[in-house]
């Protein structure tokens, strides 16, 4: 049988949870969003998963774009796990319409509270002493239905978020390809190239030995919380400051900010594009 489950991850939680959820349904290969979609169909797999944080209440588009792309089985049994903290919004709905036009279902849906990780615009929250365990107890509970192939309705957005999307996220992702003009590099870059390397959107490449951003960014701070000697730092780019909400306003990278990722995710774990999780 073959299993096979498709992740986008920036600070490790949703890597994390792809992990877990492999091991437990006896192994399965893991493939990031950054392969070629054509070049891992799915279209021979029993059980395919995917696994994305939300973002702007959303998949991150990167991971949509995959997803369109992407040949799958429609008589797998299919399942999908998003990591947030505070609001799924319609990351579910997006991933089960594009999986109906493929004559395929969205036979599970959950969504997984994690550590909060964007360090651009504040602490990481809740504690990780709290939220870590907490988030096992949700992935076991999540590979244990996923064992049994039981089969759970996927949270849908609320009535409220459904009305406030346009206008609260809608401004954001206006100019979303703007976010990363605010990455600069401190003088103690080594030109090591591991940004580059774990960037989910390969929007990172290297220009004498310096780090260099090409504007398809979703905001992740892979690149800034993997950075062996924190010399990835960010100032609050133009179009944000004319954007002046609040969230705009917390944009900003204290030196004595803690640069979060998950603990038991290390930069190599998101340098490989394709591994095979062997089971617990």
């Amino acid at each position: 049988m073959k299993k096979v489950i498709y992740y986008f991850s920036g600070t490790g939680n949703s890597l994390y949870a792809a992990k877990k959820i492999a091991r437990a349904l006896g192994g399965a290969e893991l493939i990031s969003v950054r392969c070629d979609p054509q070049s891992v169909s799915a279209e021979d797999a029993d059980v395919i998963g995917f696994v994305c944080p939300v973002y702007e209440w959303d998949m991150p588009g990167s991971f949509k774009a995959f997803m369109e792309k992407l040949s799958v089985n429609p008589k797998a049994y299919i399942f999908m796990i998003a990591t947030y903290i505070a609001v799924a919004g319609k990351s579910f709905e997006t991933a089960a319409k594009i999986l109906e036009e493929k004559g395929a279902q969205l036979h599970y849906g959950r969504a997984v509270r994690c550590v909060a990780s964007q360090c651009i615009a504040y602490p990481p929250f809740p504690p990780e002493k709290w939220m870590l365990p907490y988030t096992d107890r949700q992935l076991r509970k999540v590979a244990e239905e996923l064992c049994q192939r039981q089969k759970r309705a996927y949270p849908r957005m609320s009535p409220l978020t459904r009305r406030r999307y346009d206008k609260v996220m809608g401004p954001y992702l206006a100019i979303e390809h703007e976010y990363d003009k605010g990455f600069y590099t401190a003088d103690n870059c080594k030109g090591c190239g591991i940004c580059a390397k774990v960037c989910p959107t390969q929007n990172i490449t290297l220009k004498d030995k310096r780090p260099e951003w090409h504007h398809n960014c979703h905001g992740c701070n892979a690149c800034v919380v993997y950075c062996p000697v924190k010399a990835i730092q960010f100032k609050k780019p133009q179009a944000y400051r004319e954007l002046n909400t609040i969230v705009s306003k917390m944009l900003r990278l204290p030196e004595k900010r803690k640069r979060y990722h998950h603990p038991a995710i290390g930069a190599k774990d998101l340098m490989a594009d394709r591994t095979t999780e062997k089971p617990e």
